[in-house]
């Protein structure tokens, strides 16, 4: 006992000596072992009340550090972030959010993966995936699917571009017909959250003449790949695609047609949500929204 006597101890604990020698001799026959020495000088620690002590300076500390983190978990500011995103916003919407976020939440572990609309969609139903930043070629309809598990919320227009091999002369604008004359590279169908792929199949049947040859690709990397190679052309967002000087391509917007898609912040629905999420749903809504 570091105050030496049990009244300096009784005074730094604001309680007078008598409630605290009964609750020491209540904690000697509980526990069956003797904690203090009671000598002329006032009182001396056994080495059973030595290992009181350390042990129970060591639990308080551990006790205190474990209410700190489950306040900053409350709080938002601690724990992880499971995030799927396509990789264009990835390279350019992303990072502004991820900044903002960063300075509210500094300790949250933020996980980002690119996965297909179906994985994303399973993995916030499962609880894997805590959100996701998706585009879909019609809202209603994806809000329809997906009502009974998940949450949306439409934060604008993305615009499509054509994607084309850099070697060649094209037109200022490319039209879906002018796509059709050649290989096109394309994200899959969704059949629950219909997008970028549902978009080039809708729109090259409608104003395509012939049929052309299509080739699915999930990554959008490959598909810049491929297409830098000469190998084929595709439709993308505008975002981040013809940036990497590794990977050239040339750019044209499209001549008519559907030319954007609607980027919408995803989360899981009929759940609490922990604080960490909360807060990045809040400002992913502000730097990604309308007004942006």
């Amino acid at each position: 006992m570091r105050h030496g006597s049990l009244s300096g101890a009784a005074k730094s604990l604001h309680m007078s000596q008598p409630p605290l020698s009964a609750t020491i001799a209540a904690l000697e026959k509980e526990l069956g072992v003797r904690l203090l020495d009671r000598t002329g000088r006032g009182v001396e620690p056994t080495d059973a009340g030595r290992l009181l002590m350390l042990r129970g300076e060591q639990i308080v500390r551990e006790a205190d550090q474990l209410a700190e983190e489950l306040r900053r978990h409350g709080m938002g500011v601690l724990g992880s972030l499971r995030l799927v995103a396509y990789m264009p916003y990835v390279q350019t919407m992303l990072p502004r959010v991820l900044a903002a976020y960063r300075r509210v939440a500094p300790s949250v572990d933020i996980q980002i993966v690119d996965v297909r609309p179906e994985e994303a969609l399973s993995g916030l139903e499962q609880g894997s995936i805590d959100v996701a930043l998706m585009t879909t070629s019609n809202h209603e309809l994806s809000l329809q699917l997906n009502r009974l598990s998940v949450e949306m919320r439409r934060l604008g227009e993305v615009e499509l571009v054509a994607v084309l091999p850099p070697q060649e002369s094209w037109p200022k604008a490319m039209s879906w017909a002018d796509l059709a004359e050649h290989t096109i590279f394309t994200p899959p169908v969704s059949a629950r959250f219909p997008g970028l792929g549902n978009l080039v199949l809708a729109e090259l049947a409608q104003h395509a003449d012939r049929r052309p040859d299509i080739r699915t690709v999930s990554q959008h990397q490959a598909v810049l790949a491929q297409v830098s190679a000469g190998l084929g052309v595709a439709v993308s967002v505008r975002s981040a695609t013809g940036t990497d000087p590794a990977c050239p391509v040339a750019i044209r917007p499209l001549a008519h047609g559907r030319r954007t898609l609607t980027m919408e912040l995803v989360w899981p629905g009929r759940r609490e949500l922990p604080e960490a999420v909360t807060r990045f749903l809040a400002l992913a809504s502000d730097e990604l929204g309308p007004r942006h």
